[in-house]
């Protein structure tokens, strides 16, 4: 999505990996169930509770949350969704991303 200039879906596939990922965190480090909700800081917080930590990553995580809603709806957006995102937005949003997944990878392995 990114290569083919759809930065808000990219942005929003972002926050969608983050989030499928602190869920699964929730077998691991919570031993239950995560819940339906779709904020990452929210999931975030209720994963550290239990000694989880991104360290650097955990001030980057509340940008994510803003891309479940405006990347999908205009009135959240205040105008169409594909101009609520900007390259630089999705390219920080992959990034921040890509470190949580590496970061919960290496915490699954160790």
């Amino acid at each position: 999505m990114f290569n083919a200039g759809r930065y808000f879906r990219a942005a929003f596939l972002a926050q969608q990996a983050v989030e499928k990922v602190l869920k699964a965190l929730f077998f691991t480090v919570r031993r239950e169930e995560p819940p339906r909700l779709h904020t990452v800081t929210e999931l975030y917080s209720m994963l550290k509770e239990h000694g989880f930590s991104l360290s650097e990553l955990e001030q980057q995580l509340s940008m994510l949350n803003k891309y479940y809603t405006i990347t999908r709806c205009p009135d959240a957006a205040n105008g169409l969704p594909r101009e609520s995102v900007d390259m630089l937005e999705a390219e920080r949003a992959i990034k921040v991303a890509i470190g949580v997944i590496e970061h919960a990878r290496r915490s699954i392995q160790g």
